[in-house]
């Protein structure tokens, strides 16, 4: 090559790179920095959350973007932006009683969140039956556990026989799900579920199959006068009855039920009226069902020697003859004068004179006060179940 041709070329390259050289320094077009500042520096949110603004403030033509720390914030507008400007996000319920903390971040600066956490629950639990009664050939059964939905909770069972078969752990609403053994005892057994405060009570009855039961004497009788009487139940040990009178007049003094070989006490009060029965019915829980022992009481039969008397304005007196007998007469004695009675007037002008109460055959006499009024009247006197009417004239 040409050697003044090199020189010009060396020339021109020197003379651009000063060119380009002196546009770089050039004084006219300076290079600006963006700054940034946001408002608020922090917040302090609920345990319940919420929204919450932030204001960006920067040059015209200074881009920024908004980025969050933890999920439980969320941008939900200006995520990005230029020059000033602003950024919303918001914030989810607290899930847990512990407060907690995040950030904000735009631009490089840092707006500071924290939150409270959410009130501790109080738990409550309820169950649902209480209680369940089962056979002695027990079987499967099922309760509701109801309690707020983070209050945990254990069912532990006191009985072998009763066992969880699910659910022996829970928290909030729940069931539970137990069986019950067959039972080879006689007697009758409890036992329960515990679940946090509560407890669910089940009782099974007793096998009494084996149970073999009679009553003797199953009639029985007496007289007028009040007393007792005795009947003998006859079963195994811890074999349940019970004895329940059917009559107001009767009453089982040795107790309404028991267990095994007993004497039951049967008391009565007197009669004077007409002969009367009732029973008491010994029941048993077996396919005989139980027997029933009758109880029979004499009585007394009653007649009189008039039934009506009429007497003038002035008043008097009068007498009429009681007859009474016992039934069955054997109670009546000897000389049939068991029967207990007492006459009484009905009415304040009639007064019975005779002493009351008397027993056996007997006159009774009365007295008639005066009439002081035209009218005529009427009254009676009861002996038992019998009535003897006085009339008396107007004055």
């Amino acid at each position: 090559m040409n050697p003044r041709l090199v020189v010009c070329a060396s020339f021109v390259a020197l003379l651009l790179t000063a060119l380009v050289s002196c546009q770089k320094s050039s004084p006219n077009e300076p290079t600006h920095a963006c700054s940034f500042a946001i408002s608020p520096a922090s917040a302090a949110i609920e345990s319940g959350g919420g929204s919450t603004t932030v204001t960006v403030t920067a040059a015209a033509g200074c881009t920024w973007t908004a980025t969050t720390s933890a999920g439980w914030i969320s941008i939900t507008a200006g995520a990005s932006g230029s020059g000033t400007g602003a950024v919303t996000y918001s914030i989810e319920a607290a899930s847990s009683t512990a407060s907690r903390a995040g950030t904000l971040t735009v631009g490089g600066q840092v707006h500071t969140i924290t939150q409270q956490g959410r009130a501790p629950t109080v738990c409550s639990y309820e169950l649902s039956p209480q209680s369940a009664e089962s056979s002695k050939d027990g079987g499967p059964g099922t309760f509701t556990v109801t309690a707020p939905a983070d209050c945990a909770w254990a069912a532990t069972s006191d009985s072998t026989w009763l066992t969880i078969t699910a659910g022996a752990q829970g928290s909030g609403t729940n069931t539970v799900s137990y069986n019950v053994a067959r039972s080879t005892e006689i007697t009758d057994r409890a036992g329960a579920i515990a679940v946090a405060d509560r407890r669910f009570s089940l009782r099974q009855s007793g096998d009494v199959g084996v149970c073999q039961y009679s009553v003797a004497p199953v009639f029985l009788s007496t007289c007028m006068p009040a007393g007792t009487l005795a009947s003998i139940i006859t079963t195994q040990a811890s074999c349940p009855w019970t004895a329940t009178p059917n009559a107001e007049w009767l009453r089982v003094s040795s107790g309404p039920s028991g267990t095994g070989t007993a004497t039951m006490s049967i008391s009565f009060t007197e009669n004077y009226d007409a002969p009367r029965e009732g029973i008491v019915m010994v029941r048993w829980p077996t396919l005989t069902a139980g027997q029933n022992i009758r109880v029979a009481q004499a009585g007394c039969r009653y007649a009189v020697s008039r039934t009506a008397f009429s007497l003038t304005a002035v008043g008097g007196t009068g007498t009429f003859d009681v007859i009474q007998q016992s039934d069955p007469t054997e109670c009546g004695g000897a000389t049939q004068d068991r029967c207990v009675w007492t006459a009484r007037s009905e009415v304040p002008w009639i007064t019975v004179t005779s002493s009351m109460p008397r027993s056996g055959d007997s006159p009774v006499a009365f007295a008639v006060a005066p009439n002081d009024a035209a009218s005529p009247r009427a009254g009676t006197i009861v002996v038992r179940d019998k009535v003897v009417t006085v009339t008396q004239a107007g004055k």
